[in-house]
């Protein structure tokens, strides 16, 4: 059964935005390492793609390394892909922090709408940092799609 957000357990946000691309294309920028490491990042570091194991299916993880880009120190990372319906959802779970991440894609015109669903518990600390990270990182989706990257 697909898991759906459930804030008033905890806390989070919705970011929706309008990207210029099929929604198969934007679906790949969460299941493909080429694509991920384009945008898949914190300031400071890369998420280099051979670095990365994917495994995209309901219960498959994805198990990935960010380097710092001053010291080459490396941070592990992964989650668990807890629904995959290409190419209109995808459930990203994070163990810690414990959040949620669903991102849908509906088509709209010259392209597709993202909505992506943020839910962490307890909350964010800082929601708004919480919310300027995703958007950088849609920002980031955009620019790839853009140039051909995404």
């Amino acid at each position: 059964m697909p898991e759906t957000p459930q804030r008033e357990a905890g806390g989070g946000f919705t970011v929706r935005r309008r990207l210029h691309a099929g929604a198969e294309r934007v679906f790949a920028a969460f299941v493909e390492p080429g694509k991920l490491e384009q945008w898949f990042v914190v300031p400071g570091h890369h998420t280099p793609a051979d670095r990365m194991r994917v495994d995209a299916r309901p219960g498959g993880r994805l198990d990935a390394v960010m380097i710092s880009d001053a010291d080459g120190a490396e941070i592990p990372f992964g989650f668990v892909y807890a629904d995959v319906d290409p190419p209109r959802r995808v459930v990203l779970r994070f163990q810690e922090p414990r959040e949620l991440v669903t991102v849908t894609l509906s088509d709209a015109p010259g392209g597709v709408d993202l909505t992506y669903e943020f839910v962490s518990w307890p909350g964010p600390a800082d929601e708004k940092a919480s919310q300027r990270g995703v958007d950088d990182m849609l920002d980031l989706i955009a620019a790839g799609i853009r140039q051909g990257r995404i």
